[in-house]
C-alpha cells in the first residue's frame, strides 16, 4: 500500500447520507440503462441515461451524429424509457454529447 494515501474506513458508511443516496440513484440508473440497452435501435446503442430530474431525462452519448439522430427520435426514445422503467414519470428528454 502507498504510504502517502490514507486508508479510508468504510465500515461506518451510512446509506442514509448524501453519498448513500447518490449510490442508490446510480444503481437505479444502471438498472434502467441495462433494461434500455437491449431495446434501443442499433444506431442509438451508445445513448445512456445519466439523470432524471423533475420529469426531465438526460441522455448522453460521445458521438454527435448519434445525438442528432436521437433528437430526431425523442418520442420513440421516451416510449422505450417508459417501457424499461414504467414507474418513472418523464415529460421531456434532453440529449447531450459528452466531452472527451
Amino acid at each position: 500500500m502507498c504510504q502517502h494515501k490514507p486508508m479510508i474506513d468504510i465500515s461506518n458508511f451510512s446509506a442514509q447520507g448524501s453519498l448513500g443516496r447518490l449510490f442508490s440513484q446510480a444503481k437505479h440508473y444502471n438498472k434502467i440503462n441495462a433494461a434500455l440497452q437491449p431495446i434501443l435501435p442499433e444506431t442509438l446503442k451508445t445513448l445512456e441515461l445519466c439523470l432524471i430530474q423533475q420529469g426531465v431525462a438526460t441522455l448522453i452519448t460521445n458521438n454527435p451524429a448519434i445525438a442528432f439522430r436521437a433528437k430526431q427520435q425523442i418520442p420513440e426514445i421516451m416510449t422505450l424509457i417508459r417501457t424499461a422503467s414504467p414507474s418513472i414519470e418523464i415529460n421531456h428528454i434532453k440529449i447531450k454529447v459528452a466531452a472527451n
